[in-house]
C-alpha cells in the first residue's frame, strides 16, 4: 500500500511537467467496433515519446489505457503490454515507472483493473529480457508463480479442513454448480468487513438460496480460538485449517488476508483474487444468461 501511494504521488508531481498526450487515429476502413478496439489499443502509445525528458503522462491517460485494455483478448493486450515494455525500456527511469503502474493497476487485488493473466505478460517480458540482471528477476519469478498456482481456468487445488464439530470438509466433495470459497483471516478488519458484505450481498443470498451457490468460507492462518467464536452465515460452509497445509504447502497465494475464488461445478477456476463488486456483477450476468 505505502509503494502504491508513493507511485501515485510521483505520477501526479509529473503530470504537470508531462507531455501533452495525442491519441492515435484509427482508419476508417476499420468498421467492425472489435477491430476498432485492438487497433485503439495496440497503436494507443503511438504518438508518445518515450524518450521525452519529463517521462511520463496524466494519471487518466493510464487509467483510460488500463479500461480499454481489459475489454481487449488477452493475445491482443499480451501484444500491447510488450510493444509498450519494449518501447519504454529504451529509459530506465520510464521502464521502472511503467513496470510499477502495471503492477499496481493489473497484479493489485483492490484495483478494479486487477488481472493477473494481464500481468502476466509484464513478468514474462521481464523474465525473457537479456538486459535486465537476474538479481532483479527474482519478484517476477515470485509474481509469475502466484499467477500459474490456481490459476483462472484450472481446476482449483483440492484442500480438507475442519468444521465446527471437528469433521473434515473437501472442497472437490461440495456439490453446487458454483463455489465461492472466501479465504479469510477473522483478525483482519477488511476480513471482517468482506464478511458482512458477503452475508449482506442481494444476488449471493439469492443464489445460496435457490442451491445454486455454495459459499465455502475458509481460514488458513493460526487463529482457531477466534475462528471458533467468530459468528458466520447458517447457510456457509465453514472450516478451519487446522494442519496449516494451504500455506506451508502454498497450495494457494494470497496477496491479502481477504481473498475470493469462484469455481464451477467442476471446481474450475472462473474468478480469482476478484473484487466483490466485480463478483456480484459477474454473478448477477451469470444468473440472467441462464
Amino acid at each position: 500500500m505505502r509503494k502504491t501511494i508513493i507511485l501515485l504521488l510521483l505520477l501526479a508531481s509529473l503530470s504537470e511537467a508531462s507531455q501533452s498526450f495525442v491519441h492515435p487515429h484509427i482508419p476508417d476502413t476499420i468498421e467492425d467496433e472489435n477491430e476498432r478496439l485492438e487497433f485503439f489499443i495496440l497503436h494507443y502509445w503511438d504518438n508518445y515519446d518515450f524518450e521525452d525528458p519529463y517521462i511520463f503522462i496524466e494519471g487518466d491517460i493510464m487509467l483510460e489505457y488500463f479500461a480499454y485494455l481489459k475489454d481487449v483478448p488477452y493475445p491482443v493486450s499480451n501484444e500491447s503490454i510488450f510493444q509498450t515494455l519494449n518501447n519504454a525500456s529504451r529509459n530506465n527511469q520510464i521502464f521502472s515507472l511503467y513496470i510499477d503502474t502495471y503492477r499496481m493497476y493489473l497484479m493489485n487485488p483492490d484495483s478494479y483493473y486487477c488481472d493477473y493473466e494481464r500481468y502476466l505478460a509484464v513478468a514474462e517480458f521481464v523474465l525473457a529480457n537479456e538486459r535486465i540482471p537476474e538479481s532483479k528477476k527474482s519478484v517476477f519469478l515470485l509474481e509469475k508463480e502466484i499467477i500459474s498456482t490456481n490459476r483462472i481456468g484450472d481446476a482449483a487445488t483440492d484442500f480438507i479442513v475442519v468444521d465446527r464439530n471437528n469433521n473434515p470438509v473437501e472442497l472437490y466433495n461440495i456439490k453446487a454448480d458454483y463455489v465461492l470459497l472466501f479465504f479469510h483471516n477473522p483478525n483482519c478488519s477488511i476480513c471482517v468487513e468482506n464478511k458482512e458484505k458477503l452475508s449482506n450481498s442481494e444476488t449471493i443470498n439469492k443464489m445460496v438460496d435457490n442451491g445454486k451457490l455454495t459459499v465455502f468460507s475458509v481460514c488458513p492462518y493460526d487463529e482457531y480460538e477466534l475462528w471458533s467464536n467468530t459468528s458466520y452465515p447458517q447457510k456457509w460452509l465453514n472450516g478451519f485449517d487446522r494442519d496449516g497445509k494451504i500455506n506451508k504447502e502454498k497450495l494457494y497465494y494470497f496477496l491479502e488476508s481477504s481473498s475470493l475464488y469462484l469455481l464451477d461445478k467442476d471446481k474450475r477456476i472462473l474468478k480469482k483474487d476478484i473484487r466483490l463488486e466485480l463478483l456480484e456483477e459477474y454473478l448477477f450476468n451469470l444468473v440472467k444468461l441462464k
